[in-house]
């Protein structure tokens, strides 16, 4: 049998890989839908004793077998595209790898066509793709069994009621609460990237980071408190190094926490009377260099 060729990358993950599989413009796309749709399908027989060898492990066997399947794999992913955040490339090389699994697992002897069970393994990688790479976070599974369950019963409901339905009467069919179903739907929640653009009403491009505000951040504030900061520790400096450990631990300043006047003086070996005179000392000087400085002002 001739031998039938195309330039297929295989890479384990398209989407968190900097290369494609098959090239993203339309022209190379099409030239690759016009190669795989010329090799020709296999008659039973052959698809058969090709098969066998394959199983054997003839490594040119195999190829056959996939090439002669790259149209079933194009046919699904044309589908799949209708569901899926995916561009179709990705879609199509998952699909591909998903026939490369079929053809090492499949037994001819159990008498179906090879078509039938490289489908399901097609769709089964296209739609774990789909489900691991169309969303910010992988979603589990069950949650996405749950959601399709949810789903028909909803559309199953409003058919029959002629009207729209909460997702509380929903839940509450399928006995689950609706707090579950609500966390459950967030997880499809569509994300934005911070350094996304948009344009705004001008024309001009804006970020997003550029329009989201932080009610929790007062910029004239935080420059007030830094100046605080640094008109203490300039004040406090002019103290002496044990006033100025005392003040300190007695106000919380910089990494020191508010501390009593009786620990204060267990670690410098003294009283907590000793330490009291130590912080009024330094308490006044700093008054007189306050008031010394709003004279000289």
């Amino acid at each position: 049998m001739k031998e039938q060729t195309i330039s297929m990358k295989k890479v384990t993950n398209p989407a968190k890989s900097n290369s494609q599989a098959f090239a993203t413009s339309s022209e190379e796309l099409r030239a690759y839908f016009k190669k795989a749709n010329g090799f020709r399908n296999l008659s039973a027989d052959e698809e058969k004793e090709i098969a066998r060898k394959a199983k054997s492990g003839d490594k040119n066997a195999k190829k056959v077998l996939v090439q002669s399947n790259l149209k079933l794999v194009l046919t699904i992913a044309r589908k799949a595209i209708h569901v899926s955040k995916l561009p179709i490339t990705d879609l199509i090389q998952e699909g591909n790898l998903g026939l490369m699994v079929a053809v090492e697992k499949f037994n001819p002897e159990l008498g179906y066509r090879f078509s039938t069970y490289a489908g399901w393994w097609i769709k089964q990688a296209m739609f774990k793709a789909i489900s691991e790479q169309s969303y910010c976070m992988k979603i589990p599974v069950y949650i996405q069994e749950t959601l399709s369950k949810f789903s028909k019963i909803k559309t199953e409901m409003e058919r029959t009621y002629n009207c729209q339905v909460s997702n509380s009467d929903v839940a509450q069919k399928m006995n689950m609460e609706p707090d579950k179903i609500d966390t459950f739907l967030s997880a499809y929640a569509a994300s934005v990237s911070i350094e996304g653009s948009f344009d705004g009403k001008d024309g001009s491009k804006l970020n997003v980071a550029d329009i989201l505000e932080d009610e929790k951040t007062n910029v004239e504030e935080n420059i007030e408190y830094e100046q605080l900061k640094k008109d203490l520790n300039s004040v406090i400096s002019t103290l002496k190094s044990r006033e100025q450990t005392v003040i300190k631990m007695r106000f919380g300043l910089e990494s020191f926490a508010k501390t009593t006047l009786e620990d204060i003086g267990k670690l410098f070996g003294v009283t907590k009377e000793c330490i009291r005179q130590t912080e009024m000392r330094a308490l006044n000087k700093l008054r007189s260099s306050c008031t010394l400085a709003c004279y000289a002002d």
